[in-house]
């Protein structure tokens, strides 16, 4: 019992993966894998028979925060919002002949399921197909717009407009030109910009308008228009400067773009 205790006492302390992947807004998997690659420094430690889980310490997670955490300046990562392994994106609509309406969600481990609404209850996303056979109320592909910038919209979880945007956009635009990142009382969207189809039974575009945060938003017959607030340009510049550049714009966690644009602001202010 000594040695047990011992041994116990003896293993390193900090965070699962499963801790770190809720902290960052990762995937448990993109944990493990940027254990196995040195992103992330964590310690083996046994678990169970012949197994092994790791530990991640608090200065490991703080060195891997800065430079895997998405900020809130950066667009969304399409593994924040999309299961590629199952094919299903954060709150799209699923129905069946038991289930009136599901909702694609994660649980409290980042792992990616079904909430019911009417009955309050999160299900597996194994359980949501073979119990209560579970399938896709409409198609979330559609094909990539010519890139033209985004359009972003924060719309909080509670307005009564929230499902069926989101319904919307999956179908109409399709998760290849839609980017998503969860917050806690809201949904923040960049939307690729172009046009597609809108109808007044669709959606009204006057519920959708306050949420704009950055782009601009138009409906014209029929037809929904999003124009985003920046146009690309290009400069000639020493190669030596980019590169400085570059490094500062790592430093401080942002595109090349936005360390330019937020100097230039601050010059021109």
């Amino acid at each position: 019992m000594d040695r047990l205790v011992y041994a116990k006492q003896s293993l390193p302390t900090g965070m699962s993966p499963n801790d770190v992947a809720k902290k960052l807004g990762l995937s448990v998997q993109s944990v493990y894998k940027y254990i196995q690659d040195g992103s992330i420094k964590a310690k083996a430690v046994p678990y169970g028979d012949e197994r092994i889980t790791y530990v991640i310490s608090e200065t490991a997670y703080h060195e891997a925060e800065k430079s895997l955490k998405p900020t809130e300046t950066q667009r969304p990562k399409k593994y924040e919002y999309y299961d590629s392994k199952n094919d299903i994106a954060l709150y799209q609509r699923f129905h069946s002949s038991k289930i009136p309406e599901a909702r694609v969600v994660r649980n409290e481990e980042n792992v990616f399921g079904f909430y019911l609404p009417n009955i309050q209850k999160w299900l597996t996303y194994e359980e949501g197909m073979k119990t209560y056979t579970l399938k896709p109320s409409y198609s979330i592909h559609q094909p990539p717009l010519d890139y033209k910038g985004y359009v972003e919209l924060q719309v909080p979880k509670n307005e009564v407009v929230f499902y069926p945007f989101i319904d919307y956009l999956y179908k109409n635009w399709g998760g290849e030109n839609v980017r998503m990142r969860e917050q806690d009382s809201s949904v923040l969207l960049f939307i690729r910009a172009g046009e597609r189809p809108l109808m007044p039974e669709m959606i009204s575009i006057a519920d959708i308008l306050p949420n704009l945060i950055n782009g601009e938003m138009h409906h014209e017959e029929g037809t929904l228009i999003l124009r985003s607030p920046y146009r690309k340009t290009s400069f000639e510049l020493p190669n030596e400067l980019l590169e400085k550049i570059s490094d500062l714009a790592k430093q401080e966690g942002i595109s090349i773009s936005k360390w330019v644009e937020d100097k230039l602001s601050s010059k021109i202010k």
